[in-house]
């Protein structure tokens, strides 16, 4: 948390939950220094940029491309902006992080952007790639962990990552059902849970391992 006092500034177009809440914990100073590491389409780092004065500086990190391309367009023209495309786990190795911070915000978890496009693969709700990787960079995609991964592996990401109740009866059904022909699809995964699903809580039990793929994914 930052050190001062809080400044008025303009609501996005887009709110961000809790928006105000963060702005106002924040306590921005009009020449300070912050870092939103999870920048997304911006809505958070509009509100900072907005409150802070012409000696404040705003840095910006991402891991997805799309997001730094959404930050390069709309702002890195003002030049209290500096922009790095990474996970914020290297914001350390950043020069411009290592001259000090007056605030930092990590808004964690998956965009709408990213919720939104089906080719993705983050999200249940629409057909498409079992991907869900956020950068290139990324190596492993959720369809090599779900045709690659051991059953005992399986149940670990089920159990840990997604809270999954059936976990090893998961696993044990994802590595029965690659052995007919590779799951790539996110329809095809949907089949295969839609036998565990408890009834009238299929869609936060579908969360729940897409969630577990989406962490070990990224």
């Amino acid at each position: 948390m930052a050190n001062g006092t809080s400044v008025p500034m303009q609501t996005p177009r887009h709110l961000p939950v809790m928006w105000k809440e963060v702005m106002d914990g924040l306590h921005l100073k009009p020449d300070g220094r912050y870092l939103d590491g999870t920048f997304g389409r911006g809505g958070h780092a509009r509100g900072l940029l907005d409150a802070l004065g012409p000696d404040g500086h705003l840095l910006l990190m991402d891991k997805d491309p799309e997001a730094i391309a959404h930050a390069r367009e709309h702002f890195t023209a003002d030049a209290r902006v500096a922009l790095y495309h990474g996970s914020f786990a290297e914001m350390a190795g950043w020069p411009e992080a290592q001259r000090g911070l007056d605030g930092v915000l990590f808004d964690l978890g998956v965009s709408s952007p990213q919720l939104d496009v089906a080719e993705r693969g983050f999200s249940f709700r629409q057909d498409g790639p079992l991907d869900m990787r956020m950068s290139e960079q990324a190596q492993t995609s959720a369809a090599q962990i779900l045709n690659e991964y051991e059953e005992e592996q399986l149940c670990h990401i089920f159990r840990r990552y997604g809270e999954v109740r059936p976990a090893q009866r998961l696993a044990r059904m994802v590595v029965s059902a690659r052995e007919d022909a590779p799951l790539q699809r996110i329809d095809e995964l949907k089949s295969l849970l839609e036998p565990l699903a408890p009834r009238f809580k299929e869609h936060k039990f579908y969360a729940q391992v897409f969630q577990a793929f989406r962490i070990e994914v990224n």
